[in-house]
């Protein structure tokens, strides 16, 4: 096994139904020409009766409710790109072969692993809606046959045992050979290559040769390598825009599909994605996801995006849409002997995921101190995947009262008398000041844009409580509650 070739039948039917949830499920046919020379080219299963060549009126006839439609080229580029992807998860060296079509160079691979991922990559794109057949072989020739045949998968081992009882179509023959060959009663590739290539070759001469060897698989060629993706995006759109999310979600799991399939052929994973929703009055909406933990599984990518979406109301429709994956090298680290990590990791960042996409990136994560004097200031900062064994215990143990702080902090109005709070109202908080301490003054980055000044007082109530609060540029508010 050298080679391999991955083959879509009907592509042109089943790239079409792919992109249009409509169709799915329904009795469908691909035409060509216009009116009384139209003509099937290609039938779904459902489409009883019909066949390519059948005129397109008597395919109405036969099959009532069948729906015609002209092939879509834009559909069939978008599932060529994704067999491609699939092709590039088995080896770098692709050959685009033609439209549903691609050919492996497997030497130099771990032939049952490359089976197996064979096995993987054809139920992956079935369930993607392309139904491959992929077949291996000695040579590109033996590998594109063994595909016609496969149910999904065919490894070709024994040649001659798998070519005997294939028909002489199978090497295309030219009409006048078809017919001096059935003169002779050849049938089959190996009724052929049972005869001596010298004799075929002094009878039907060079282009007899050529015939032989395509009838043995011994023919072999030099593969036309396509580059892999480069850039790991979409952009599609819609005519009528669509006003809803279903719509949006059916071609972004499509489009999804590849991109992850790209960035797994490549070796990479996704740590960011870029959502753009181009409106109909010539704006637009964007927004970033940060994945908590980086990949390519498009599951976990259409649980955020469906989570930000439901969330989203603009002005005017959706023309199109953009979707971008940024690249990454996947993650490698060893976990410590007695480090506590999650028993779920998967879950865990998916939910985490999922709530960052309806509230914010910057709203979710573990708080992290920032290097900055100013009281209670911190960053949220990606979440550790393992728990560390607590440290030891410090020196001097706490001391004192508990700040409980509020988050965040109630608006309050304060009243002064010689600069000393008097009276407070905030948040559920009402009442004259019995005793005040402070104030503790504090003030920072004077020297940029960022410039903060903050004064400080903790204050016990006449009807109970003690609170801690601040005034900043002018407006007071309750941090927390002392206890």
């Amino acid at each position: 096994m050298s080679y391999a070739v991955l083959s879509v039948p009907d592509f042109a039917l089943r790239s079409l139904q792919r992109s249009d949830p409509s169709l799915c499920g329904r009795a469908v046919a691909l035409v060509a020409g216009e009116g009384r020379r139209a003509r099937v080219t290609e039938a779904s299963a459902e489409a009883a009766r019909v066949a390519p060549g059948l005129a397109a009126t008597l395919a109405m006839s036969r099959c009532p409710g069948i729906v015609l439609r002209q092939r879509e080229p834009e559909s069939e580029v978008e599932a060529h790109r994704l067999l491609l992807a699939a092709a590039f998860t088995l080896s770098p060296r692709v050959e685009s072969t033609g439209p549903g079509c691609c050919t492996v160079d497997l030497r130099g691979a771990d032939m049952p692993r490359t089976e197996s991922l064979m096995r993987l990559r054809a139920a992956e794109l079935a369930a993607f809606g392309l139904a491959p057949r992929i077949g291996a072989g000695a040579t590109p020739l033996l590998a594109a046959y063994a595909a016609r045949c496969a149910d999904p998968v065919l490894v070709v081992g024994d040649a001659a045992g798998f070519l005997g009882p294939l028909p002489l179509s199978f090497a295309a023959p030219t009409p006048a050979q078809e017919a001096v060959l059935k003169g002779w009663g050849v049938a089959t590739l190996g009724a052929l290559t049972r005869l001596s290539k010298a004799e075929v070759g002094a009878r039907l001469g060079s282009e007899g040769v050529l015939l032989y060897e395509r009838a043995a698989g011994e023919s072999t060629r030099v593969l036309r390598l396509v580059e892999p993706a480069r850039s790991f995006a979409a952009e599609w759109a819609y005519d009528p825009p669509v006003e809803s999310t279903e719509p949006l979600l059916f071609k972004m799991r499509r489009y999804a599909e590849r991109i992850a399939l790209e960035l797994r052929g490549a070796g990479l994973v996704a740590d960011r994605l870029s959502l753009t929703l181009l409106l109909e009055d010539e704006t637009d909406h964007r927004r970033e996801f940060r994945l908590p933990e980086p990949g390519a599984d498009t599951d976990g990518w259409l649980r955020v995006l469906s989570g930000h979406l439901a969330t989203v109301r603009t002005e005017a429709r959706v023309s199109a849409v953009r979707l971008v994956a940024s690249p990454a090298r996947p993650p490698e680290k060893q976990e410590g002997l007695f480090d506590t990590g999650l028993r779920d990791g998967a879950a865990f960042w998916e939910n985490l995921a999922r709530v960052a996409a309806i509230v914010g990136d910057d709203r979710v994560g573990t708080p992290e101190p920032l290097d900055t004097h100013r009281p209670d200031a911190f960053a949220m900062r990606r979440p550790s995947e393992s728990v560390a064994p607590s440290g030891e215990a410090p020196v001097h143990p706490p001391f004192g009262p508990t700040l409980r702080r509020f988050r965040p902090p109630w608006p309050a109005a304060v009243t002064c008398e010689s600069g000393v709070p008097s009276r407070l109202e905030g948040g559920r908080l009402e009442g004259r000041v019995r005793a005040a301490l402070g104030p503790w003054r504090a003030s920072g980055q004077w020297w940029g844009p960022g410039a903060w000044e903050l004064e400080t007082w903790q204050v016990e109530l006449s009807g109970g409580g003690i609170y801690q609060i601040s005034r900043s540029a002018g407006a007071w508010q309750v941090e927390g509650m002392l206890d």
